[in-house]
């Protein structure tokens, strides 16, 4: 009888001990895992591109900020506008190369803007998969009215909310599945059409980016050294130092001061017809 107390007092003994170590290794076990948890989700990166294709105004480049941006980006993808770069190539070179670029478009059809409806037909032409949005159907054009079209109404005190909701739910669902996105009759592959460019034609575009390439590092130091103005920025003093009709010459050596290469400037004054 002893033996036998004795023997259940060694056994009861063991299971303490057992269960007073368990309740000291757990909860470092615990916050190890959490933390490695923490550190993976932390360390996830964007998967593609998406360009949004959209006015360049007020309010618009508040829906952007505040709406557009942060569900492009939730929705694990890198939000591109055709403003973000300042590059010394035409403007239509570079919103070709970031429609091409892009995983998945978004397009902004409130106001009827005809740039907006230009690079949607470019990116339609390619076989993009596009997310539409508008305030109302009547910004839509009748051909493309038979598509899914986000709408939202600013008489909602959440539509703010509500379309970035509805932005990233869509981005999602046509990044899982790109081909159902894209409308049939744009699935076809189709061959370019332009003429083939001669042997100058070539050498000529690759002069082209190289010296693109050497503004964009002249730019990079440039930024380094804390001279830098965002796109937006430059285009609104531009537009004042216009209006109060200062000479190009001014223009051009004000805003390069501030980090805006002079070729963009000089060839946002040419583009606005300005002669100063």
């Amino acid at each position: 009888m002893a033996k036998k107390k004795k023997a259940a007092k060694k056994k009861v003994g063991r299971k303490q001990l057992v269960e007073e170590r368990i309740v000291r290794v757990a909860p470092s076990a615990v916050k190890v895992k959490v933390a490695k948890r923490k550190k993976k989700k932390a360390g996830k990166k964007l998967s593609g591109k998406c360009f949004v294709l959209m006015p360049f105004k007020e309010p618009f480049d508040t829906y952007y900020k505040l709406i557009i941006e942060p569900a492009v980006t939730k929705a694990g993808l890198k939000p591109q506008r055709g403003d973000s770069l300042f590059l010394p190539t035409p403007i239509m070179g570079d919103i070709w190369s970031m429609i091409q670029d892009a995983k998945v478009l978004v397009a902004e059809f409130t106001g009827k803007n005809p740039n907006v409806f230009y690079e949607l037909g470019l990116g339609h032409a390619i076989g993009k998969p596009i997310v539409l949005i508008s305030e109302t159907m009547d910004d839509v054009p009748f051909d493309l009215q038979a598509l899914r079209v986000i709408l939202y109404n600013k008489d909602d005190p959440k539509w703010g909310e509500k379309l970035r909701t509805d932005i990233v739910a869509a981005l999602k669902a046509t990044v899982s599945e790109p081909v159902k996105a894209v409308p049939t009759m744009f699935r076809k592959k189709v061959k370019s059409q332009a003429p083939a460019d001669s042997d100058l034609s070539v050498r000529l575009l690759s002069l082209e980016r190289q010296v693109a390439s050497l503004e964009k590092e002249g730019r990079g130091e440039r930024m380094r050294k804390g001279r830098s103005i965002s796109p937006s920025e430059a285009r609104h003093i531009l537009k004042r130092y216009m209006e109060r009709g200062m000479s190009r010459e001014f223009i051009v050596r004000r805003l390069d001061e501030e980090g805006a290469p002079s070729a963009w400037v000089q060839e946002q004054l040419d583009q606005a017809g300005y002669g100063g």
